[in-house]
């Protein structure tokens, strides 16, 4: 063998060497790159153009099927469901005030006046604490998107800077309830929950709702015969019913008698008119919209909402700021929906137990001050 023989398979021996190195080299790089959107992100995958992990739980976005029940924008208003193979349901009646006077309107955010996009976070169950509990306690869950600004009650247009709106609540309602109405039928339970505006949601379309033989879940506005009374003072919109009921609302639904302290307000009177057994009531001091702001008045206002809680076999009302308990408005506004309020245990208790507690049969009341 020559010399120059050698030298060559030395060489290309010592080249098989590095390719051979080189390629499992590379091949361990890819493997670590294909994991590394695994490590960082979960189970993602992109479905219809929106990125979703696998690991979560979702809603399916869907638009009403009735094209008259529009948002504030005039665009078909949609709402969040979530389904599975289960006979019990709960519907979810979102708060977010309203677009009354027309000055409030103009500032109102875009989202509470147009159809909710699908990549939105509210996709995620978990977005709302009460969605995400019943979910995992096997109910289907309809949270509605609510876009009308008008608490779910009308069905009209009013005239705001030259623009004709539509303020259609009551249109998207009956929408939903009436897609859904055989399963509402035939559900073995039924849990209305609704938060602020979402509360008069509910009583605005109770003769719809109360066919079904719901629950109701009422949070953030419940009026006891205390607040009701002369001895509290009540803020100046209480007696402007001339102006806000034909702008929110147009005409008033049939069952408030035309009068909507005497026909519709959230309260045991109207609850007994429409023949709702079973409620649970949340009622705060130093919330906004409590009527009962003052410390010596605490004590009338506590014994007449427990009554009430007692009557409808649940009930939940502390001292917000004392406890710290900020809710979608300080404080102990709006509690259903986010996960740290909901959660949040005081004296080791906390909304959601109470909840559970009274979807088991229970009769938990829960009161701190």
């Amino acid at each position: 063998t020559t010399f120059e023989d050698s030298l060559f398979k030395y060489t290309f021996i010592n080249c098989m060497k590095v390719i051979t190195t080189y390629s499992y080299f590379m091949k361990k790089i890819l493997i670590i790159l294909l994991l590394i959107p695994s490590l960082s992100w979960g189970a993602v995958t992109f479905k219809n153009g929106v990125r979703v992990d696998e690991t979560a739980d979702y809603f399916e976005l869907r638009e009403v099927t009735n094209n008259e029940a529009v948002c504030n924008d005039g665009k078909l208003a949609n709402y969040w469901i979530a389904k599975q193979d289960s006979d019990k349901w709960l519907i979810q009646f979102p708060g977010g005030g309203s677009g009354w006077p027309a000055k409030y309107f103009k500032n109102r955010d875009q989202f509470l006046k147009s159809p909710v996009s699908k990549d939105h976070n509210n996709r995620f169950l978990k977005s709302s604490g009460i969605a995400e509990q019943f979910f995992s306690m096997g109910y289907n869950v309809i949270w509605l998107h609510y876009c009308s600004s008008d608490n779910y009650g009308g069905n009209h247009f009013n005239l705001i800077d030259g623009q004709q709106v539509p303020f259609k609540g009551k249109l998207i309602v009956d929408s939903i309830i009436n897609e859904h109405k055989k399963d509402l039928e035939n559900s073995t339970d039924l849990v209305v929950a609704g938060t602020s505006a979402g509360t008069y949601g509910i009583i605005f379309n109770i003769h719809l709702i109360s066919k079904f033989k719901p629950k109701l879940i009422l949070d953030g506005i419940w009026r006891d015969d205390f607040q009701k009374s002369d001895e509290v003072e009540k803020q100046d919109w209480f007696y402007q019913t001339d102006d806000f009921v034909p702008y929110l609302w147009g005409e008033l639904p049939d069952h408030c008698n035309g009068d909507f302290y005497n026909g519709c307000w959230i309260d045991r009177k109207t609850l007994d008119k429409h023949d709702i057994k079973k409620a649970f009531i949340i009622m705060n001091y130093g919330d906004p919209y409590n009527f009962v702001n003052k410390e010596e008045q605490i004590e009338k206002f506590v014994a007449s909402f427990k009554s009430d809680a007692e009557y409808f076999g649940g009930g939940y009302s502390i001292n917000a700021k004392k406890f710290q308990l900020e809710g979608q408005q300080k404080w102990g506004h709006g509690l259903l929906i986010p996960n740290d309020d909901y959660n949040k245990k005081i004296d080791g208790v906390s909304l959601s137990s109470l909840i559970e507690q009274w979807i088991g049969g229970e009769s938990p009341i829960f009161i701190r001050y």
